[in-house]
């Protein structure tokens, strides 16, 4: 299996990418708030190489991507994605993104619906006041007391975002979300300019113009972006096919690998 690395230049900043698999079709993976393209985990982009050529990336601001101090909104992210398909030489790819990484997804098919065949939307909402919003528990992972040791934000962040229990039953998951976390840093003014940026988008209305195969997957023990708002976009966009995951919290590719990768390739073929 062939893999390959670069960085793609956009607006003043580089973007890391990486390329798993050879296939004769891309999908292109995006990842969410203040995560790395490591925090995909091994599995679903392992077994996605299996069939298909995978292009994964960190967000400007996040891994080994450049991190401007300037302010940015989702929309540049969204260019900034298509530079990396530009990258790697894809005219179109499927499109999977999660959490805010889906927010950018649904702006690629809105936006630049020729670059895209297929669109995979986890964990993740429409924006604007028809969003169902996290509890008032769910604060402190935006806004971690000062101070507070950057293991112990990532622990506490990984027992609320996870499925109830989740954390405490997988420590070995735990461990390499927490070392990832630590060996790429988010700065704490891009995880700032990130969150920004997702909550000035609202696609609440426009995601009723997605025309692309679209398939919405969501834990219905997500904490984070309530299982409500993927029924909400799977009844806004026409013909999406809807998949709720029992018992699973925000991180479906951690916490039901091998459920998500069945679900997804089965959508993508």
């Amino acid at each position: 299996m062939q893999s390959a690395s670069g960085k793609a230049r956009r607006a003043g900043a580089e973007l890391a990418y990486s390329v798993q698999g050879n296939g004769t079709e891309t999908v292109l993976l995006i990842q969410g708030l203040g995560a790395r393209a490591a925090d995909w985990g091994p599995a679903l982009p392992r077994a996605l190489a299996e069939r298909f050529r995978v292009v994964l990336f960190d967000n400007r601001g996040t891994g080994s991507s450049d991190k401007p101090r300037e302010a940015w909104t989702l929309d540049d992210m969204t260019l900034d994605a298509l530079a990396v398909l530009d990258a790697v030489g894809a005219e179109r790819a499927h499109v999977i993104g999660v959490s805010m990484g889906g927010m950018i997804a649904q702006l690629v098919a809105l936006d630049h619906a020729a670059r895209i065949e297929r669109l995979v939307l986890l964990s993740t909402n429409a924006g604007g006041r028809s969003a169902v919003h996290p509890g008032p528990e769910m604060l402190s992972v935006f806004q971690p007391p000062r101070g507070t040791p950057p293991e112990q934000i990532m622990r506490h962040a990984l027992e609320l975002i996870g499925a109830p229990g989740w954390a405490a039953s997988h420590p070995s998951e735990v461990e390499e979300l927490v070392r990832l976390s630590l060996e790429q840093p988010t700065p704490k003014y891009a995880f700032s300019a990130q969150l920004q940026a997702l909550l000035a988008s609202d696609r609440s209305e426009r995601v009723r113009d997605i025309a692309q195969p679209t398939l919405v997957v969501h834990g219905d023990a997500d904490r984070l972006i309530p299982v409500q708002n993927g029924r909400l976009l799977a009844e806004r966009i026409p013909g999406a096919r809807l998949e709720i995951l029992d018992g699973i919290g925000h991180m479906a590719m951690w916490e039901a690998p091998g459920k998500l990768c069945r679900v997804v390739l089965d959508f993508l073929e």
